[in-house]
């Protein structure tokens, strides 16, 4: 079994956990509270330096596992220069930009990894 659906679980996962911390990123405050991820505010600062990183890093490992597969670099270098985005948002100084446009790079990634993994079985089968 190919593991190349572990980008799309990385993405997904940093985007529910940055709606989860409605005090650090305010963007996401409307969107994570109606869809009841407000009940995981207490556990905020956990979610947002542990679980959203780990979340950045599978993402990123799952980059480079689907590249393995489609051989295809553009939804690879855009998961790596979002991961790096992220961690220089957060970590080296905090910029909320610089982790929106990182998270929204990883889905975006995510959506190019697909269309990629699409193209390469279509052209397994002809």
């Amino acid at each position: 079994m190919k593991l190349t659906f572990i980008d799309k679980v990385g993405s997904l996962g940093a985007l529910l956990s940055a709606m989860a911390c409605p005090v650090c990123w305010p963007l996401f405050a409307t969107l994570g509270s109606s869809i009841g991820l407000g009940v995981l505010a207490p556990w905020e600062g956990v979610i947002s330096n542990y679980v959203f990183p780990l979340f950045v890093l599978v993402a990123v490992a799952g980059g480079v596992i689907g590249f393995r597969v489609h051989k295809q670099p553009l939804p690879l270098v855009v998961q790596i220069v979002s991961g790096l985005l992220i961690i220089f948002g957060m970590y080296a100084s905090w910029q909320p930009i610089f982790v929106y446009i990182g998270i929204l790079g990883l889905l975006l990634s995510s959506i190019l990894g697909y269309f990629a993994l699409k193209n390469e079985e279509k052209l397994c089968q002809n």
